[in-house]
């Protein structure tokens, strides 16, 4: 056990170091500054942040400065005041002239300076929680606390990695360099810290002004930007790390549609898949029945008589004395006879309303929120389902031998038979219905089936478009389903043709290759750069999705800070010239914490050694 009086002398060297560091203005200067920026950040990020994606983008304005500028001038006075001083002005003399050996002594004041960087760290987290609760009271959303607070953790264990090296090193050249010396290397440091990302930024973005083309194949004629590479190979990988939204419904169309040939999941991208009523539906059924699979169908059928037929297409047939006629030309010889059209509309793949979906059913909810956020995009869902007409089409499949329509009149020459849409010549009802629908617009335009408002209102209601429902359309299920799905299907063939096809070696290429050279060089020996991916990687981003009402289109850059660098890969060839999708990041960063750690190590150790041979005068 160590005796009272050793103890108690132990103690005062270190509270003697820490009553020094307390009288020094400087010192409280900086802890002053740091109170403010942390206060203003986190009342700022409560305040005017839009999205969480900008909450996260803008805490880092708030890392740069302090752990670029104030953590490190904070370590160097520290350090400064508890060593560098007292080797000139003859304090460190006196104190080793008593019994304390240098080792002793060198131990306890790393102590003290361990204490006053945690409490310094401490103070500044522990305030920064304070202030972000109060700005969560205002804002009131759960999920920005949460992220602010998971931030905040991370900083704090980043600025202790950070004041190891930094105080190591720090403290080792103020073993043998003049206190003055010392802080003007630090200070240039802080002015190259804060360059920070730049040239990540620069390179990157020179990088993704370039296009690269593909050795001609049926995949594509078109060269394809660095960044639409990169962000195929980026969705799987994240959607591996469970870090794309709605991960159970994105996974499960993703290994639905992974397994297909390229060709006919072009045919579905483009809704080839079942053109018309004549197609083969094979492609359209095998989609339906996987959504089914998932709960989200249910069988619709209702019929509908107009009583009065005044309007239909000119490729529809019906018996007519005994002839197959067109029933546009059999409404025109009817004349004023009375013309009665009954239709009948049969399927197993009606899509589901949103208020139909089981919100315990983590897809069928998953699904829900898609719904939701699409609509704060849209902003009226009217506008989005005339906008995507064509793509809605994609997901509707009619069972046409339970499907039929029959004619009736006084005319004795009108047949009376129910006639199956699955022979020939029938009509296509999601025809029928986008024709309507496109009635109701604000712009109206004319329609071959118009047959007066009570038709109309029933079309709108079996298809769920008829915006009277107390809830809405109930078929933006199916829309939205639609966006959903054609997003990852592009990935996916992309992925694909990244899979198979060649990358042309033209200027193009040999301009990127080049650019990731230079970049590559610098990674590698820029300490800067090191230390801003040490940060930037330890972060649990949030999930990423694609940007609403673009077609596949999802940045996954939108959470980074243009002044920060982060982790990221080169587009590399394999040796046949196909791009290498297991390529590794620029920069190993658990192995560069190790370095850094084991060069702090040895910094410390280094300081030791001299000081244990240094002669203090």
């Amino acid at each position: 056990m160590l005796k009272k009086g050793k103890s108690n002398s132990w103690y005062s060297i270190i509270s003697f170091s820490i009553f020094k560091i307390s009288r020094s203005m400087a010192v409280w200067v900086l802890v002053l500054l740091s109170l403010v920026l942390f206060g203003a950040i986190a009342i700022a990020l409560f305040l005017s942040s839009t999205n969480i994606y900008d909450f996260l983008k803008n805490f880092q304005y708030g890392v740069f400065i302090f752990n670029n500028i104030l953590l490190l001038l904070f370590v160097l006075l520290v350090i400064i005041k508890i060593f560098g001083r007292e080797f000139e002005d003859g304090t460190y003399l006196l104190l080793i002239s008593k019994p304390y050996s240098r080792f002793t002594l060198f131990f306890l004041k790393l102590i003290s300076l361990w204490i006053l960087i945690i409490f310094f760290l401490g103070t500044i987290i522990l305030f920064a929680l304070g202030i972000g609760y109060i700005g969560y009271l205002i804002k009131n959303d759960p999920k920005y606390l949460q992220v602010y607070q998971n931030l905040l953790l991370k900083l704090f264990l980043y600025s202790l990695a950070l004041s190891f090296f930094a105080s190591s090193g720090i403290l080792f050249a103020v073993t043998f360099l003049n206190s003055q010396v010392v802080l003007l290397i630090v200070v240039i440091f802080c002015s190259l810290f804060l360059v920070g990302g730049m040239p990540y930024s620069l390179i990157m973005s020179l990088a993704n002004t370039i296009d690269l083309s593909f050795v001609d194949s049926n995949m594509t004629k078109q060269p394809y930007p660095v960044n639409i590479i990169k962000s195929t190979i980026n969705f799987k990988r994240n959607l591996e790390k469970k870090l794309i939204k709605y991960d159970n419904l994105t996974s499960k169309i993703w290994d639905f549609y992974n397994s297909w040939d390229y060709d006919d999941l072009d045919k579905v991208f483009k809704t080839r898949d079942y053109e018309n009523i004549t197609s083969d539906p094979t492609l359209r059924i095998k989609r339906l029945e996987f959504y089914q699979s998932l709960g989200l169908t249910k069988p619709k059928e209702d019929s509908y008589t107009i009583s009065q037929l005044n309007k239909w297409d000119k490729i529809t047939k019906y018996k007519y004395d005994n002839k197959d006629e067109t029933i546009f030309e059999i409404i025109n010889k009817v004349g004023g006879s009375n013309l009665q059209m009954k239709v009948n509309f049969a399927t197993n793949f009606f899509f589901k309303s949103p208020e139909e979906l089981d919100s315990n059913n983590e897809i069928h909810q998953e699904l829900l929120d898609a719904i939701n956020f699409i609509g704060r995009s849209a902003k009226s869902w009217e506008l989005y389902l005339r906008t995507n007409d064509l793509n809605g089409n994609s997901l509707f499949y009619f069972d046409l031998d339970k499907s039929y329509y029959s004619l009736s009149s006084s005319d004795s020459k009108v047949g009376t038979e129910e006639r199956k849409l699955s022979e020939p010549n029938g009509f296509n009802q999601v025809n029928v219905f986008r024709s309507e629908f496109a009635r109701t617009g604000i712009l109206p335009v004319d329609s071959e089936y118009d047959n007066g408002t009570e038709f109309q209102d029933w079309i709108l209601n079996y298809f769920g478009a008829e915006d009277k429902i107390e809830d809405g359309f109930e078929i933006k299920t199916l829309y939205v389903l639609r966006e959903i799905e054609i997003n990852i299907l592009k990935k996916i063939m992309d992925y694909k043709l990244l899979e198979s096809v060649l990358i042309k070696i033209n200027t193009e290429w040999q301009k990127y290759n080049d650019l990731i050279q230079t970049y590559e060089l610098i990674s590698k020996i820029n300490i800067i750069e090191h230390w801003n991916q040490i940060w930037t990687s330890s972060l649990s981003y949030v999930t990423f999705w694609f940007e609403p009402l673009q077609r596949s289109n999802i940045d996954f850059s939108i959470q980074n800070n243009y002044l920060m660098s982060y982790q990221d890969f080169p587009i590399t060839l394999q040796q046949d010239e196909k791009v290498d999708l297991d390529v590794l990041p620029f920069l190993n960063i658990n192995l560069l914490l190790y370095v850094y750690l084991g060069i702090s190590g040895l910094f410390l150790i280094n300081a030791y050694l001299i000081l244990r041979r240094k002669n203090i005068t």
